[in-house]
């Protein structure tokens, strides 16, 4: 390894960051400590190691806290005057701006909050020995868009960051797993894996395969739901309990509950720690002492059993695994084509989710150490390394006779770059229109191309005769963006009309030597 790297996995639920290389490795053999990247836990006497609530509290003196604070503050004081709790911002990060507590803000100015507390929060480790936090690898969602990505951009600079490079999460947890000081990632080298996060946010699958000689990695293929993750069923799970206790008390209501409890928060954390042991038991008793204020007070303890939780997500996990395979035909492989499958994120750990996916892949099937920390250790992994963000899927445009033409090569690095200049004929002469149409080669080598959904159409002057109509060209201008997407800028030579167009949806790959 090459410097000191920091990865930060920013998520909808919880963040965490982790470093590697400099002096950490020195330290770890000076205590005898495993060989991994370190990562910045919030220290909690009864939960244990935890990655930081992605919660922010704004106080009525303008002063902000995040994380645990802020989360076990959230309930007594959601209601009071000049309170504003901000959960699970990474999900509004394609909204302009977002109103909480009466006031507008810009979603980075939000997430911006969560990066410095995490930066804060490490560079008061004394592992770093007085190191900044500066240059990091950030991950980010399979499905994140541009706009996303801009949003965790201008965050970091907000809090004091500069980017180093994205990775897509999946990848990065793939990176932890397989990662060796003294081998790096050899072991994969001519195999194929699949990456199975999930956890409180969204659910991404990414397939990636190591080049035989060692060089590179690629994604082959990734696929992703949003939105019905770890989150969702702690939600589910708080609504049945709360049900069985109406049951047990029918003088009690809704009502009552809305208006007497005041501890949601206990019951939302240990509806959460129930969920976790149902991993391990078959049956949990989730208990909240003073549930419902009164005279005496009332507390909550019902039985929950791992068979009425797996019923509750059925339809979920149903999803999950059709989006594995959809995955896979992306890169037309079969089960038997993969040689590792690998669960992150805490909703991976649900048994039910993994005896689904035995069915498919068989014993190829294993969890990463501390799941919750793996992507912000790989993500530290490939920032010491200094390993390269290239592109793995190549990206263009299909031309006439169906003919591809590339505007981003697999391999090619995903680094702010200047502008490419092409010019181009498209005019289909029976309507008068050039269609310039994008789309991606799934498969290196192979001739077939993915459109995406959205066709560039220039509608030509109707008042051109026809027998000029063969001078219009498109002049094209592709660069790569700071956020690691394709800007794409068509103009019409005839009549000067531009539009501009942004490829999110651009697989990463690392360049390893």
């Amino acid at each position: 390894m090459k410097s000191l790297g920091i990865g930060i996995d920013f998520g909808t639920t919880n963040s965490i960051a982790a470093v590697w290389g400099g002096d950490v490795t020195r330290i770890l053999q000076e205590q005898k400590e495993a060989l991994r990247p370190i990562a910045f836990w919030h220290q909690d006497a009864n939960l244990g190691n935890r990655p930081h609530p992605s919660i922010v509290w704004y106080k009525p003196d303008d002063s902000v806290t995040v994380g645990f604070e802020a989360r076990r503050n959230m309930q007594e004081l959601s209601e009071a005057l000049g309170h504003t709790f901000v959960r699970s911002i990474k999900r509004s990060l394609n909204a302009p701006e977002v109103v909480h507590g009466g006031r507008k803000r810009h979603p980075y100015e939000i997430a911006a909050e969560i990066f410095s507390h995490v930066r804060k929060h490490g560079e008061a480790n004394p592992v770093l020995h007085g190191h900044k936090f500066q240059y990091c690898v950030v991950t980010v969602p399979v499905g994140f868009t541009g706009q996303q990505r801009r949003q965790i951009r201008r965050a970091m600079e907000r809090a004091g960051l500069s980017l180093q490079t994205f990775v897509h999460e999946p990848f990065a947890a793939m990176v932890a797993h397989f990662y060796h000081p003294e081998t790096k990632l050899g072991v994969l080298r001519g195999k194929r894996v699949l990456v199975f996060d999930w956890g409180g946010g969204t659910l991404d699958v990414c397939l990636a395969e190591g080049a035989n000689d060692g060089s590179t990695l690629y994604e082959l293929a990734h696929d992703g739901i949003a939105d019905h993750a770890g989150d969702d069923f702690d939600r589910r799970i708080m609504a049945d309990l709360r049900g069985r206790f109406l049951g047990r008390n029918p003088l009690i209501t809704n009502d009552d509950i809305m208006n007497r409890c005041r501890a949601q928060d206990r019951f939302w954390i240990n509806a959460e720690l129930g969920k976790i042991e149902l991993s391990r038991e078959e049956n949990v008793r989730v208990r909240v002492p003073n549930f419902l204020d009164g005279n005496p007070p009332i507390d909550l303890s019902e039985t929950l059993r791992r068979a009425d939780f797996e019923e509750m997500i059925r339809h979920e996990v149903d999803a999950a695994v059709a989006c594995t395979l959809r995955c896979l035909d992306q890169a037309r492989l079969k089960p038997s084509s993969i040689d590792y499958v690998v669960l992150v994120g805490g909703t991976s750990q649900i048994p039910m989710i993994r005896h689904r996916l035995e069915e498919v892949f068989g014993a190829k099937v294993q969890s990463t150490f501390e799941p919750d920390a793996a992507i912000a250790r790989g993500a530290a992994i490939v920032a010491a390394e200094q390993w390269t963000a290239v592109n793995a899927v190549t990206l263009g445009c299909l031309m006439a006779h169906e003919t591809f033409f590339p505007l981003l090569k697999r391999g090619e690095e995903l680094v702010a770059s200047s502008s490419k200049k092409y010019v181009f004929y498209c005019t289909d002469p029976r309507d008068g229109t050039a269609n310039f149409i994008f789309c991606k080669q799934p498969l290196a080598g192979d001739s077939s191309v993915i459109p995406f959904a959205d066709i560039l159409q220039i509608p030509i002057r109707t008042d051109r005769p026809a027998q000029y109509r063969d001078l219009d060209r498109l002049l094209v201008r592709s660069s790569v963006s700071p956020d690691a997407t394709l800007l794409v800028d068509v103009t019409h030579t005839g009549m000067g009309q531009s539009r501009q167009y942004e490829i999110s949806d651009v697989s990463f790959g690392l360049k390893l030597t």
